[in-house]
């Protein structure tokens, strides 16, 4: 399975089960094989993190942080410096897009890696020309 980018928008459906998009985002965590797969950036898991905590509390929240640093499904990454200069960029010169400084290191990440997927619900990711998944 080719790498996949992944977002804060697919790991909180997965742990609101009130989200509309909880069910997809579980099936499709289950069907995933490959260890190392969901490629997940500091700055996602920090987002993640954050949400969860704001609006299902600091238990959930810390549950799924345990879960995505030891799951063998996920890489984390910690950007670096020419990564966060292309999401700058990328933040910078997309006035036209209500993008956000995160979904832009996504997209950089992306692209310095060759990556054309997402495991996402946010459509901002398809307006940057990855593929989402689960759908």
């Amino acid at each position: 399975m080719a790498p996949i980018i992944a977002d804060t928008s697919g790991f909180y459906a997965l742990v609101d089960r009130n989200d509309p998009h909880h069910a997809a985002a579980a099936a499709f965590l289950k069907s995933i094989q490959t260890p190392g797969a969901l490629l997940v950036s500091n700055h996602i898991f920090d987002e993640a993190m954050t949400l969860t905590k704001v609006r299902l509390g600091v238990s959930v929240a810390r549950q799924l942080g345990m879960r995505l640093r030891n799951s063998r499904l996920i890489e984390l990454i910690v950007v670096n410096g020419g990564e966060e200069a292309a999401a700058w960029r990328l933040f910078s010169n997309y006035d036209d897009k209500a993008w956000s400084y995160t979904d832009c290191v996504c997209l950089a990440l992306a692209q310095s890696r060759d990556i054309s997927q997402a495991f996402s619900f946010d459509h901002h990711f398809a307006q940057m020309g990855l593929q989402m998944l689960p759908y």
